[in-house]
């Protein structure tokens, strides 16, 4: 009868095959994640590199509040939404709060009844600040609505929400000096409306009407404007008595260019003109900075941030300097606006590095996230705080579900429970995510699974429609570890396997962006050290039927039979360097275990110590993690050469090391006139294998 013994001596029958697993939590444990900031451009002595952050951060709008910078930008389908940043030079973030928990409540927001948001959610918003007041205007094509948001305090207060039946695309709101406020929007023509006192909706009687007909602006070349091609993402700002409105636009045969328009007042005439322009060129990518606005240090400095379409890791920000060149902000190294900056001095010095992404140990100390105090109406039980405090830099795929996620549940771990049946990962609700970021970024988490139940499938992604994904499959009582790649945004195909039988995994996720390659690759271990590649190298790509958004690192677990099973995640820590796989190699069996075809006699009902060695390149390893047994019953063969076993030992089954290798003491079944085979496999598939013959 067949059996399977872990670590903690637990045994199954399976087959007709005796199977040992040594498996469990591994002896040599992973060291803790430093306290190193991970993706930050600031390089440490005073200057920096574009991208401000290389990460997908697109539709940025920045403002200036005392000697503190705010930014909002666009995630989408991710919640919570509407991620507010703060720095105090222009290029450290950091995020300190989001505008909402959750936009709305419907089955495309919740995953529910094949119906998504993927894309939607809400798009490029407006921040602002008045009078000890910070205000956010955002649409979202999901709900076809506009959201007005207010806080005197993004850090500490959450954000109270108003909301109007009409989507006012790229809305971009200006409060004037004169008490006035308006808001601008749509691509071709520009549009402007008038909002309320109480910037809590659309004025009442308010009519929309053509602010510019035309957003491009003349070619600085030849000096011809264009009358096609996209034109939208204005930003609307009134600098010493001049409104100036800030656009992308993207010529034919041109990069994506950043253009301004000005006027003395909102009823015209306005001028046009290119303010940047630059086919900035990375490995085989290009693409032109744009999108976005200009904000000054209050010293008289001036700086513009804008993103650039940069492949698979997403849109990405650039910070650089503003050259008033006759009354237009130039952006970049001179006054033309065509020498976009690749980095230099930082514009504000002596202030620590800070990112918006973040190695994560799931301790709950983080404080209670503002988000959670905003008033749902209804608040269903779905959404009421569940007393865990993630982190700010995670966001969850559409709505989560807070019943099914836990800090509390395992101090010191995420757990994540099935609470709603799933296909494929693009309609399981609670996977967790975070931004990858370039020009390379790894993630790796250690996985209790211990909890599964037949059907579940947890573990660690490189996340869009066309994701791929390395995850712990649990299916008629068995474990299996597989890596998905994807063809399509619609076709995900399994690559690779391999067995588990430990409870506890640890998995990795490598992506590549450096030269806009998008590569990713994905790997497990057993000990949470050494690495073993799975499958296939997963080519990312971006476009705006694939979720339009860069790749998100993401922790997830779904049912695909029953509910109710849960996966432990122990940490998320990442790095900036990609560090492959490590080469594993076994050597054995030693006497007095004969190898190469002989089959060793042996009395059955004793024991026989097999000997053999695993190394790490050319360090020999010792952790027992590393290695599975199996033994098999199979047929003879009389006609192979036979050696007998000379020594023989005492004792059950076990494996240990011990005298600089590893001994299996295999206690031979007491069934003479049988034969076996007995392998040690590494977690690469490597094995030997022994064959016996009980007498």
């Amino acid at each position: 009868m067949p059996y399977l013994l872990t670590r903690r001596r637990r045994a199954i029958f399976v087959m007709m095959a005796l199977i040992l697993a040594v498996g469990g939590l591994a002896t040599a444990q992973p060291a803790h994640a430093d306290t190193q900031v991970i993706g930050s451009s600031d390089n440490g002595d005073g200057t920096y590199d574009n991208p401000m952050i290389w990460a997908d951060v697109p539709d940025t709008d920045v403002i200036r509040v005392g000697d503190a910078f705010y930014m909002s930008s666009t995630t989408m389908h991710m919640n919570p939404g509407v991620p507010i940043m703060k720095s105090y030079d222009l290029v450290n973030w950091e995020i300190i709060s989001y505008a909402y928990l959750i936009m709305d409540d419907r089955p495309a927001t919740t995953l529910k009844n094949n119906q998504n948001m993927y894309s939607q959610g809400t798009w490029a918003s407006s921040l602002r600040y008045k009078d000890g007041i910070f205000y956010i205007v955002v649409p979202s094509p999901t709900t076809n609505k506009t959201y007005f948001f207010q806080t005197e305090d993004p850090e500490h207060q959450p954000w109270r929400r108003t909301e109007v039946n009409t989507r006012y695309h790229d809305g971009s709101l200006l409060m004037d000096d004169d008490g006035r406020n308006w808001l601008v929007y749509g691509n071709n023509p520009l549009r402007i409306i008038e909002v309320n006192q109480t910037v809590t909706g659309i004025a009442a009687g308010a009519q929309s009407r053509v602010l510019i007909q035309n957003i491009h602006a003349p070619d600085p070349i030849t000096g011809i404007t264009p009358t096609s091609g996209l034109a939208e993402g204005c930003h609307i700002q009134k600098i010493d008595g001049t409104y100036y409105v800030e656009c992308i636009t993207w010529p034919s045969g041109k990069p994506r260019t950043q253009v301004a328009h000005r006027a003395s007042s909102l009823e015209g005439p306005w001028e046009s003109k290119t303010i940047a322009q630059e086919n900035v060129r990375v490995g085989n990518g290009t693409g032109g900075p744009a999108q976005g606005n200009i904000v000054d240090d209050g010293q008289g400095n001036w700086y513009g941030v804008v993103f650039r379409d940069s492949g698979s890791v997403g849109r990405i920000p650039w910070v650089m300097p503003i050259h008033w060149t006759d009354g237009w902000p130039m952006y970049g190294d001179d006054e033309t606006g065509l020498h976009l900056t690749r980095g230099g001095p930082k514009p504000i010095q002596g202030f620590e590095m800070k990112s918006v992404v973040s190695s994560d140990e799931f301790t709950n100390s983080e404080p209670r996230p503002t988000y959670n105090d905003a008033v749902l109406n209804p608040l269903l039980p779905e959404y009421v705080y569940n007393g865990s405090n993630l982190k700010l830099e995670w966001q969850w795929n559409h709505n989560p579900d807070n019943r099914y996620w836990s800090l509390t549940e395992r101090p010191g771990w995420l757990r994540l429970t099935t609470g709603q049946m799933a296909t494929n990962m693009l309609d399981a609700r609670n996977s967790l995510t975070q931004r990858t970021f370039g020009p390379a970024s790894s993630a790796q988490v250690a996985l209790d699974v211990s909890s599964m139940k037949n059907g579940d499938r947890a573990g660690l992604a490189l996340f869009t429609a066309r994701y791929g994904t390395i995850e712990v499959r649990m299916d008629n009582g068995a474990k299996t570890i597989v890596m998905m790649n994807s063809s399509s945004t619609t076709n995900h195909t399994d690559v690779a396997s391999f067995p588990l039988w430990s409870n506890t995994v640890y998995l990795k996720a490598d992506a590549d962006f450096a030269g806009q390659l998008d590569r990713g690759t994905f790997y497990y271990s057993l000990d949470g050290v050494h690495w073993t590649q799975l499958g296939n190298t997963q080519q990312m790509s971006y476009s705006t039927n694939n979720h339009f958004m860069g790749y998100r690192f993401a922790l997830y677990n779904y049912a695909t039979t029953e509910l109710g099973g849960h996966v432990d995640f122990d940490y998320y820590r990442i790095s900036d360097e990609l560090q492959g796989a490590t080469p594993l190699t076994i050597r054995g069996f030693y006497q007095p275990v004969d190898m190469d075809g002989v089959v060793n006699a042996v009395k059955a009902g004793s024991t026989v110590p097999m000997k053999f060695e695993v190394y790490s390149d050319t360090t020999e390893l010792a952790d027992p993690a590393l290695v599975t047994m199996t033994v098999a019953n199979v047929a003879c063969n009389a006609s192979a050469p036979t050696e007998e076993v000379e020594s023989l030992t005492t004792g059950e089954t076990s494996l240990t090391y011990t005298d600089g290798h590893f001994q299996y003491n295999w206690k031979t079944p007491k069934s003479p006139g049988t034969c076996y085979a007995v392998a040690a496999t590494i977690q690469d598939g490597s094995s030997i294998t022994a064959q016996f013959n009980l007498r």
